[in-house]
């Protein structure tokens, strides 16, 4: 059992530090990339990114609409004395079908800028550096099972402590990094969600009450040592 346990904490601290290798180069590389793009010229580029969607009108009240309405309303949209918005974007035409009417909508997402694409990339890298500082923690972890005599000793738990404490900040960052990378594409802005990562978060609370299981192992273990 002890032999398992160090093989599979050996394989898991080389996986993890592989891991954390590959980080370290995608954090470099994307950090490298933010200060390039931010420091460009802002006038290098500008673009105009536009989204377009198509929406499906059917049923028994379409199917009542007087002939040639809907050719008359898509040619009013065209002439521009007729305006329709879906989510904030205008229609653009209306188009009748077997099924009923389609409605195609378009309106610009964002504006791109050098400037903006950069500090999208470097909270993308602040993300990666929440997982360097994770997996670093569960490296610790795994050449504590490496090198124990026991799961249940004192080492185990202070290391997993320490894993279940890096878990916190990707935990609470993770959610609100994404959404400020995303504002910073979209709009430019500095929209922050303050959110939790559910399954990080029931992962923590998993970390803990294992915790408080493996110190009662530990203490059972003294225990056993104390009366050999």
């Amino acid at each position: 059992m002890k032999r398992r346990i160090n093989v599979l904490g050996k394989i898991c601290r080389i996986i993890s530090m592989i891991l954390i290798v590959c980080l370290i180069i995608g954090v470099s590389a994307t950090l490298t990339a933010s200060v390039v793009l931010m420091v460009m010229p802002q006038d290098g580029l500008q673009a105009d990114v536009t989204g377009s969607a198509k929406v499906e009108v059917y049923g028994s009240l379409i199917e009542k609409l007087p002939d040639g309405i809907v050719k008359n309303i898509a040619q009013s949209i065209q002439e521009g004395s007729t305006k329709i918005r879906i989510n904030s974007n205008d229609v653009s035409g209306i188009t009748e079908t077997e099924n009923g009417i389609v409605l195609d909508a378009s309106g610009d997402i964002s504006h791109l800028t050098f400037r903006r694409i950069g500090l999208s990339l470097l909270m993308v890298s602040f993300i990666i550096g929440l997982l360097i500082y994770l997996f670093i923690m569960l490296r610790k972890l795994m050449r504590e099972f490496e090198i124990c005599d026991s799961p249940f000793s004192n080492g185990v738990v202070k290391a997993m402590t320490g894993f279940a404490i890096s878990l916190i900040p990707y935990t609470v960052l993770k959610p609100a990094l994404t959404k400020l990378a995303g504002s910073f594409i979209t709009s430019g802005n500095f929209d922050i969600d303050f959110s939790l990562d559910l399954s990080m978060a029931f992962a923590a609370l998993v970390i803990i009450l294992l915790i408080f299981i493996f110190k009662y192992g530990a203490s059972l273990q003294k225990e056993s040592d104390e009366t050999l």
